[in-house]
């Protein structure tokens, strides 16, 4: 892990409140009917810890996050027990909070998350990429999205100027946005769903790449997230990330109109 300055102390936020609900949209609402997924938001220090048995709170920034509580009430929660590995709290210029990643060793990983019920999916991540000199996962299913059935990934990068997102059944299909060269912070949101072999990709706010490639048949799988790193070890994210919502679930245009908005108010990348 590569040692950060730490800019200024911050304390722990006591007696400062986090709202949840922005213009009367709250993200614990996309899992209100039994939807599996998670939510992590570095902006509440409540939900941030230095181990990941969760017994040491982050009080300050530069301190290392080696668990971050899921706030979807799915109990989701991401950690890194390797403590050179942990992603740090940091604060950027406009006053807002994120988990840095250094694009060597850093990650995090939850529990198997079950979701074989479902073949849609919906994902949600406020980042901002530092390198678009390798491929840099955000998130995904399972060690390998490109060979495990079941499962898609997201990425800050792939070695290019771009946002990637791939979705598998039994086929895997891609989307890639490019033009967006590194450093550039965004808002992305992914959709996927096997059975149509729907596959979009927008970022910040713009009209979504898609991509019908067959996906081939089935649903998604019961496999740990990994975050800002393949399977904990490889394809490391050199960035920020402020936000993450993962829904097992196909989401409305309002759902994703709010979330997207929700999540750039944690990033202000448009």
């Amino acid at each position: 892990m590569v040692t950060r300055s730490i800019l200024r102390p911050v304390l722990r936020p006591v007696t400062r409140a986090v709202s949840d609900t922005i213009r009367g949209f709250n993200p614990r609402s996309l899992f209100a009917a039994g939807e599996q997924g998670i939510w992590l938001d570095p902006s509440d220090f409540s939900t941030l810890f230095q181990d990941a048995a969760g017994t040491t709170p982050v009080t300050a920034l530069g301190q290392p996050v080696g668990k971050i509580l899921d706030k979807s009430g799915r109990g989701n929660h991401a950690t890194q027990t390797t403590s050179a590995s942990r992603p740090t709290l940091q604060q950027d210029s406009n006053g807002l909070y994120y988990l840095s990643f250094d694009g060597t060793d850093d990650g995090m990983a939850t529990p198997s998350i079950d979701f074989t019920g479902t073949d849609k999916m919906t994902v949600w991540a406020g980042v901002r990429k530092l390198s678009d000199a390798v491929i840099g996962v955000v998130v995904e299913l399972s060690t390998n999205s490109d060979s495990t059935n079941g499962t898609f990934a997201l990425a800050a990068s792939i070695g290019g100027n771009n946002y990637y997102a791939q979705s598998r059944g039994t086929v895997r299909s891609a989307s890639a946005a490019t033009g967006y060269v590194a450093p550039h912070s965004a808002v992305l949101v992914a959709e996927a769903k096997i059975s149509t072999d729907i596959l979009r990709l927008h970022v910040n706010n713009a009209a979504p790449l898609s991509s019908a490639t067959d996906q081939g048949t089935g649903n998604y799988g019961n496999y740990p997230l990994y975050i800002g790193q393949r399977g904990g070890t490889t394809l490391p994210f050199n960035g920020r990330l402020y936000q993450l919502i993962v829904r097992g679930a196909e989401s409305n245009a309002g759902q994703i109109a709010a979330t997207e908005a929700w999540c750039n108010s944690k990033t202000r990348a448009y």
